[in-house]
């Protein structure tokens, strides 16, 4: 992903009111899996399901001040993007 990609994806979610989770006990790194413990995953606006072709569905959940990007059949993390704004 390019970081113009990032940037782009990163203004996506700067609008989103999504309360973010704060006590968590896994690894936020791409290529982690969240646990089913993580009950609520939001659906990625349009735009970031533009950037993303090869992902088929995006959720996301936000992480202290970082969106989680995930494939959610895995639940595996496939990026992380600090949250603006």
């Amino acid at each position: 992903m390019t970081s113009e990609q990032r940037t782009q994806i990163s203004r996506s979610f700067s609008s989103v009111n999504v309360q973010p989770l704060t006590n968590v006990e896994f690894s936020v790194s791409v290529g982690s899996t969240v646990p089913t413990s993580v009950t609520t995953l939001y659906d990625c606006p349009e735009t970031v399901r533009s950037i993303l072709t090869g992902l088929p569905e995006c959720k996301y959940i936000v992480v202290r001040d970082q969106v989680v990007i995930l494939e959610p059949r895995t639940r595996r993390i496939v990026t992380v993007i600090e949250r603006r704004g």
